[in-house]
């Protein structure tokens, strides 16, 4: 059984970072497009890796790289999170 705390770590630090990896994938999306179709499979194949990898520093730092769904709902809930800020600033700079 993880300590409360450490559960708490890990989740906040989940969400923050699906959020950041929305953040992350836009921003490369825009910086790929001139490039050909074979050097963004490349690329895009480096960029999750890295990003893989950086989580799971995170998480072992954090709770000795202890992964539970509660980390996966967190990450997906981050990724959701960054799109709707996105559109609410969006919607909100238009008027």
């Amino acid at each position: 059984m993880i300590d409360l705390n450490i559960q708490i770590k890990l989740i906040i630090f989940s969400l923050f970072f699906g959020f950041f990896f929305s953040f992350l994938l836009e921003w490369f999306n825009e910086k790929v497009k001139q490039y050909k179709k074979y050097i963004k499979i490349i690329l895009s194949i480096l960029l999750v890796t890295l990003i893989t990898i950086l989580y799971f520093i995170g998480i072992q730092k954090i709770g000795y790289a202890i992964f539970h769904i509660y980390s996966i709902i967190s990450i997906i809930i981050g990724f959701i999170l960054y799109d709707l800020i996105i559109k609410l600033i969006a919607k909100h700079s238009k008027k």
